[in-house]
Parts: structure tokens; sequence; C-alpha cells
């Protein structure tokens, strides 16, 4: 949910930036202007793109189809076999 929320936040600053844009590029010239209402295009595009990703992302669990998983334990025993030079050995009894 936390991913959600600041997805919508960064949505939201994309939006803001646009509209400054916008609102800055009334008091400039002709070139400067196209430029500048080119990058609030471009800005609520990003925003526009990262609501379609928050909406893919908000899908419901039920949407989903299950996923069905298999679990197998492998259970390995010690090998039994000749005792090493450090280990006690019984000693026969005569």
């Amino acid at each position: 949910m936390s991913q959600t929320l600041d997805r919508k936040e960064q949505i939201g600053g994309l939006r803001d930036l646009a509209r400054r844009a916008r609102r800055l590029s009334q008091g400039l010239s002709d070139d400067d202007r196209h430029r500048l209402l080119k990058h609030a295009e471009d800005l609520d595009q990003q925003a526009t793109a990262l609501e379609g990703s928050t909406e893919q992302a908000m899908v419901p669990p039920s949407a989903v189809a299950p996923v069905v998983q298999v679990q197998v334990q492998v259970q390995q025993q010690q090998e039994v076999g000749p005792p090493t030079a450090g280990s006690k050995q019984e000693k026969p009894q005569n």
C-alpha cells in the first residue's frame, strides 16, 4: 500500500510540475514557450504512464490466478563407514 501512495505522490508531483511549466510559459518568447509547453506535455505523459502502472499494481488478489507450489523434502542420512583416526574405537573383548 505504501508503494501505491508513493506513486500517487509522484504522479501528483509530475502533474504539478506540468502546471507550473504551463504557467511560466506565458511570459516567454515563442521558442521558449514552445519548449516549455512540450516539457509540460512530456510530464503529463509520464504521469499518465505511472497511473496506468499503478492501476495494474492494484489488481485485487482474487483476479489473479492462484499459483500451485509443490514442496518436496529430501532426508539425508549420514554415511556409515570406517572410523576415522580421531574417533574412538571399541576394543574387542577376548
